[in-house]
């Protein structure tokens, strides 16, 4: 702990406690190099390996469950357990125990939990024990998402922090392209080779995690200067053999870093923070169940709707077809540049407008299969640049000792709004399917998709090239 108190802050031991932030003022001058590339790439393995999983409803469901006699509303329960419930918990609570243990030890845990909880799918097609099952292995999911995209910004200095975000982030689509092959081959008639392919993906993210140092900003924040200042010296010695000079002296006072022992949730209800987490999770309540969710999870039932076979599914079927692997890489990669040029609140404002206009078009084309291919690969690039740079923004919206509490309350509580939207577009899409499922494709892309994005741009806070400490305190 610091000896020097905040202003305006009494004698109490247990108050947060402001000190300079020399860890983090040593790691943001930092030049990018293969270090920062190297340990964020493996948080982004995780997000591809984990959400690989979160696919297995919506694949499953028109091949297996669908013609079992399952329901479009079970069905709908079975996405509200997994995204909805499951994926809540698991964030909310990894939240709290990664800002109070640290972001390694649960991004560890969260491909552990998701591998316990997964492999009973495969035997079993009862209602009720898959639906505790799905709920149960989406907490891994929760897990991942509340430490992946704060250990990654971290790490990185502001100069990079775009760039390198952008760069990884696309390892997740490689990562995915392991299941998509493994679901174009097996589902429906091997798909219990496709579960445990999954979970053996799971277990082989351990050692991956195991390699991982712990944040040295959470170590900062918790007074834990030694441990954070061995990692931080090596990571300099690395870069000045990369570059070839000494580094230059950290700017300490740019850095200020509140020390506290234990979670102030309350914080993010207060000051400065209240409008950030109400708008944050007002975005995330309405993404989830569009944009995110409630788009993809019903495209495989349209396209078998529209007599697609699975083969044409997993190849050109938008989310998750062996198609969206390449274009997904060129565009991660072209934006990567665009580095700390642009607003990140902009960037998600205009492909969150993009996606709600692809997503349009498919209402006159819908019975045309290379106009619906191309929309939903559309779609599905301008989707997944939405869905990571709202992670970035969330990331990178709280100070060190609330990063991985804001990011659980407000993208984890955020997966609150998919209790709402699997119902609700159950039934909007069955009730409009004699004219191409209008209902689903307006609820996705305008209330759930265009809206929470505009308003994101317009009320958001500014982050372009700022001090990690200096933009969130």
């Amino acid at each position: 702990m610091s000896e020097t108190l905040p202003t305006g802050v009494t004698g109490d031991a247990r108050a947060p406690r402001a000190a300079s932030g020399h860890i983090a003022a040593r790691i943001d001058r930092l030049p990018i190099c293969r270090i920062q590339y190297a340990l964020a790439g493996i948080t982004q393995i995780y997000w591809g390996g984990l959400i690989a999983t979160d696919a297995v409803v919506a694949r499953l469901f028109p091949f297996l469950w669908g013609p079992l006699g399952m329901s479009t509303l079970q069905f709908s329960l079975m996405l509200s357990a997994n995204i909805g419930a499951g994926i809540l918990v698991g964030e909310y609570l990894g939240g709290f125990l990664s800002d109070r243990f640290g972001r390694k030890k649960i991004l560890i845990a969260s491909a552990l939990v998701d591998a316990v909880f997964l492999w009973p799918l495969a035997y079993t097609n009862t209602f009720g024990v898959l639906l505790v099952f799905n709920f149960l292995y989406a907490i891994g999911m929760g897990f991942m998402l509340a430490t992946n995209a704060v250990y990654m910004h971290e790490i990185v200095p502001p100069q990079g922090r775009h760039k390198i975000a952008m760069r990884v982030q696309l390892l997740t689509v490689v990562v995915i392209l392991i299941p998509t092959v493994m679901a174009y081959f097996w589902i429906p008639a091997h798909y219990r080779w496709y579960l445990w392919g999954l979970v053996i993906i799971e277990v082989a993210l351990t050692p991956l995690g195991l390699a991982l140092p712990e944040s040295p900003r959470w170590l900062e924040a918790k007074g834990r200067h030694d441990e954070a200042d061995k990692i931080v010296s090596r990571w300099e010695a690395k870069a000045e053999r990369y570059t070839g000079r000494p580094l230059p002296a950290p700017d300490t006072e740019a850095h200020p870093v509140v020390q506290s022992e234990h979670v102030p949730a309350k914080e993010l209800f207060m000051g400065r923070y209240r409008s950030r987490t109400v708008l944050l999770l007002t975005v995330w309540l309405l993404g989830y169940p569009g944009l995110v969710y409630g788009a993809t999870a019903y495209i495989p039932t349209f396209l078998v709707e529209h007599h697609w076979t699975p083969h044409q599914i997993f190849l050109w079927g938008g989310g998750g077809s062996l198609a969206a692997v390449p274009l997904v890489i060129i565009v991660f990669y072209a934006v990567s540049f665009f580095g700390e040029r642009f607003e990140r609140r902009t960037i998600i404002m205009i492909t969150g407008i993009l996606f709600g206009a692809a997503l349009l078009i498919m209402l006159p084309f819908e019975n045309s299969k290379p106009a619906v291919s191309a929309a939903l690969l559309f779609v599905l690039v301008v989707g997944y640049l939405w869905l990571f740079n709202m992670y970035n923004y969330t990331a990178a919206a709280y100070p060190t000792r609330l990063r991985s509490v804001g990011t659980g309350w407000t993208d984890g509580v955020g997966h609150l709004g998919t209790f709402l939207g699997p119902p609700v577009i159950g039934v909007l899409f069955s009730s409009t399917a004699a004219h191409g499922n209008y209902g689903w494709i307006l609820w996705c892309a305008i209330l759930c998709g265009i809206v929470p994005s505009i308003l994101l741009g317009w009320l958001g806070i500014r982050q372009r090239n700022a001090v990690l400490e200096q933009l969130s305190t």
